[in-house]
């Protein structure tokens, strides 16, 4: 098996896989914003926030890696990320976000109601009702980046997205991800500030 063969993610790689999330994270300029200034804190809460993720994604086994571990992309299919409010609460009470707190200190809670309500009206605006495909989680480690793994890793869901006549929709936040979004055929959707003093994010839409 070639090191950058795709596969898909098994659940006692999850805690590895959180690290090297964790590791090309900790530079974001949104997660610098929601974590802790601390080195040591920032880290931990990224890799706690980013193995959440993981395991609720996990259960609908769209996550693909490569047999070397080199990168993470975490999908949700059509209607697991909706506007619906009981899927929401489903989301938020899975993702054990109500530990938030606990994690990135409360003096950032403000800071993530403000990035989930900004980034869901922007959802509401951009896809509607509409099924789509959601990118939760995409992440090549650092040590690897630039070496085409990324999109290796985003291929299986976008031909079945292609071949089901469905959009793909993922949430950024630095002007290198988009560009890396807009070579596998996304387009911006939206742009704006989270506050006067806060980083930019990112969406952006593919249609099959």
């Amino acid at each position: 098996m070639h090191c950058f063969d795709v596969v898909q993610l098994q659940q006692s790689q999850i805690p590895a896989a959180s690290e090297i999330a964790a590791n090309a994270f900790e530079s974001d300029p949104v997660f610098s914003y929601l974590t802790p200034d601390d080195p040591d804190l920032r880290f931990q809460a990224l890799t706690w926030l980013t193995n959440r993720v993981m395991a609720y994604c996990k259960q609908y086994e769209h996550i693909y890696t490569t047999s070397a571990l080199q990168g993470i992309a975490a999908w949700l299919p059509p209607g697991e990320f909706s506007s619906n409010l009981h899927q929401q609460l489903k989301i938020l009470w899975q993702l054990q976000l109500y530990r938030l707190p606990m994690k990135v200190g409360w003096n950032r809670l403000g800071r993530w109601l403000n990035v989930l309500y900004t980034t869901e009206i922007a959802h509401q605006q951009d896809m509607g009702s509409a099924p789509f495909w959601y990118l939760g989680l995409m992440v090549v480690h650092p040590a690897q980046q630039g070496q085409g793994i990324g999109s290796r890793l985003l291929q299986p869901i976008l031909r079945r997205a292609s071949d089901e006549g469905l959009p793909c929709y993922v949430v950024t936040f630095t002007g290198q991800a988009v560009r890396f979004y807009q070579k596998n055929g996304f387009e911006i959707a939206h742009e704006q500030r989270f506050a006067p003093d806060a980083p930019s994010f990112w969406t952006l839409k593919r249609n099959p």
